[in-house]
């Protein structure tokens, strides 16, 4: 089971730069994911073993009610 945290993750790492996550949602076992936005659009990166952030095309129950707190992007 994924939990939002209070505060997301100041920033995540992918191939091209950094983001700056919205939210950020983790598990028992470590795992990471972010919400962010990229024109004017939400996307769900998982955190991978090698520390970058790769965006995925599966929204996941917990995501998805996390997805309803966050405020419309600009």
């Amino acid at each position: 089971m994924y939990v939002l945290q209070k505060k997301p993750d100041k920033e995540a790492r992918t191939k091209t730069g950094l983001l700056e996550p919205i939210a950020t949602l983790k598990n028992e076992y470590g795992q990471i994911f972010h919400i962010a936005t990229d024109d004017h659009c939400f996307v769900l990166y998982s955190k991978q073993s090698d520390t970058t952030c790769v965006p995925v095309t599966h929204w996941f129950r917990e995501a998805v009610e996390a997805l309803k707190t966050l405020p419309l992007p600009k």
